[in-house]
């Protein structure tokens, strides 16, 4: 073993041709793997930051709807009170039947309130919106008593969660100190509030990705939650870091936190309710939100290692075809047509792993920009028709719902640049004379930099090869140009003659001396053209700017639909 393994070495040193080709295999293999490992780990982050950014939103969005729902409970509440504080109210005993219908009317239409109450200042229950309610019913140990017997306050006491005694169902208190005259406790005023209300509502809005959405109060106590967990209700569900942090910021704050789980991180964005001492917790866990890029993930990993597999296969052909050379001249030659046959399906399969790639940026370009767009749009709209119906009086509102849909315009404007930067969709739609306008106007808004655009009349076929390697190659020049050229103008046209499509791009920059051959933005575009057949031709030097120059034959075009 020893022996052949010493002759193997002895023939590789006389073989620097198979040294190389194992050099080269080596390099495509590294390559295969740090590409495919670079754009899955990008992918992977893009999925992490969109999951963030969408519970981010989801946070604000219920943090809304719960205010709104309070603010509702808040106004009955402050309005029955008044009415029983005037001079007609006061004459009525709160055990009355005429007490006993303010509560109901007050409490008909709000669904989130199960029943209104008056507790007397002895702490007994004396009335309420329920038909079956029990008189006299001792209360005085309950915590929406109680907090108005230590002190006198005039807000809103929320309570934990409980199980009434009435119906055993899980409800929480919101309770409001009522005064006599003489500024003595008269009684408390005590809407029972649906803990199931608030699960469906966030059932309704919430999105499939969402793994779990809390409301809590300001010392982290759940009061409810999707999915439910009863066996949690009123105990501590909430890092107290993050709420330090989040009670620490104005209202309008959003703070991220990240738990370590035993299945997993979760990711969980705190927002406070507006008036309340309430916040909103939404979470994903990061399983969940990485599974759009799992699906990526297989097919990705199963084509590099095809790549790498035929790569090995290739060299290990070519290496035994060169290692008999020295034997057999004949076979030299046949090893010499199968290295040009490699080449070539190495380049189609190249060409097939970038034409996939284009495919997957458009097919993500125009969810992000058909689906997500049409989605963000139409809540624009129904928060617009919400604000639209708000009365003059309700300032607070209409200035949330401006805010509201300010935020919304914000995530659209960026829904739209992340699509186009993927894949400008106006390259599929209207083709590469309306992609090239398109570009070269954003290009100069952006640098400052005019451009001379001249087209040919006709324009290549929309979503063919050519197209997409002729706007890849604008687009990466002029980037070039606005990096490194430090030019006044650029000159691009396009034309179409016997040979196929001609593309220039010319600049008065600095240019640079083209035997160095540029960077990997060059030798991308070199490679695109020459997967089509065609040819890249870049003349430079200090202080003459820089001129490239692109043709794709137009036999090669058809071939290459």
């Amino acid at each position: 073993m020893a022996f052949q393994l010493k002759k193997l070495k002895g023939r590789l040193r006389q073989a620097p041709s198979v040294r190389a080709v194992l050099l080269l295999s080596l390099v495509m293999i590294l390559a295969t793997v740090i590409s495919a490992a670079a754009v899955l780990i990008d992918l992977r982050q893009r999925e992490l930051a969109h999951a963030r950014g969408e519970i981010v939103s989801l946070s604000q969005i219920l943090s809304d709807q719960t205010a709104r729902s309070f603010d509702g409970v808040a106004l009955m509440m402050r309005g029955a009170r008044e009415r029983l504080a005037d001079n007609i109210g006061r004459r009525f005993e709160l055990g009355s039947d005429e007490v006993r219908l303010l509560l109901l009317t007050r409490s008909a239409g709000l669904p989130q309130v199960k029943s209104l109450f008056l507790v007397d200042a002895q702490g007994y229950g004396v009335n309420s919106s329920r038909p079956d309610y029990v008189r006299r019913l001792p209360m005085a140990e309950g915590e929406f008593f109680k907090t108005f017997l230590e002190r006198d306050r005039d807000e809103l006491f929320i309570g934990r969660p409980e199980k009434a005694r009435v119906d055993d169902q899980w409800t929480y208190y919101v309770s409001l100190r009522l005064d006599d005259g003489a500024g003595q406790l008269r009684g408390v005023l005590v809407a029972a509030i649906s803990i199931d209300y608030f699960e469906k509502l966030y059932e309704n809005i919430t999105l499939d990705f969402a793994t779990r959405i809390l409301m809590l109060d300001h010392q982290g106590r759940l009061l409810a939650g999707k999915p439910r967990d009863e066996a949690m209700f009123g105990a501590l569900n909430a890092n107290p870091a993050a709420l330090r942090d989040l009670l620490g910021q104005p209202a309008d704050r959003v703070v991220i936190d990240r738990e370590d789980l035993a299945g997993g991180p979760r990711f969980v964005a705190y927002h406070q309710v507006a008036n309340y001492p309430l916040v909103i917790s939404a979470a994903v866990d990061q399983d969940d939100a990485l599974t759009p890029w799992q699906r990526v993930v297989r097919p990705v990993a199963a084509g590099a290692v095809l790549v790498v597999l035929f790569v090995l296969l290739a060299t290990l052909l070519m290496a035994r075809s060169l290692l008999r050379q020295d034997q057999h001249q004949s076979e030299r030659q046949h090893a010499e047509r199968q290295l040009l046959e490699t080449n070539r399906q190495l380049q189609e399969l190249s060409a097939s792993l970038q034409n996939v790639r284009e495919h997957e940026r458009s097919r993500i370009s125009r969810e992000l920009h058909d689906e997500l767009g049409q989605l963000l749009t139409g809540i624009r709209m129904e928060v617009s028709w919400l604000g639209g119906r708000l009365l003059g009086e309700q300032q607070l509102l209409i200035d949330k719902v401006a805010s509201i849909k300010g935020q919304i315009d914000q995530t659209i404007a960026t829904v739209r640049r992340i699509s186009s930067e993927l894949r400008p969709l106006v390259l599929d739609d209207l083709g590469f004379a309306a992609a090239a306008s398109w570009y070269v106007d954003q290009f100069s808004a952006r640098t400052g930099l005019p451009v001379r655009l001249v087209l040919a009349a006709d324009d290549p076929q929309r979503g063919d090869a050519a197209a997409t390697v002729l706007f890849r190659v604008l687009q990466e020049s002029l980037t070039n140009v606005a990096r490194h050229a430090s030019a006044t103008t650029v000159d691009v046209e396009l034309r179409f003659g016997d040979d196929g499509w001609l593309l220039s791009i010319k600049d008065d920059g600095v240019g640079f001396v083209a035997a160095d051959g540029g960077g990997l933005g060059l030798v991308g575009m070199r490679e695109r053209v020459q997967m089509l057949g065609g040819q890249f031709t870049l003349t430079s030097a200090p202080g003459h700017g820089t001129l490239i120059k692109v043709r794709v034959p137009a036999g090669k075009v058809r071939e290459a639909q």
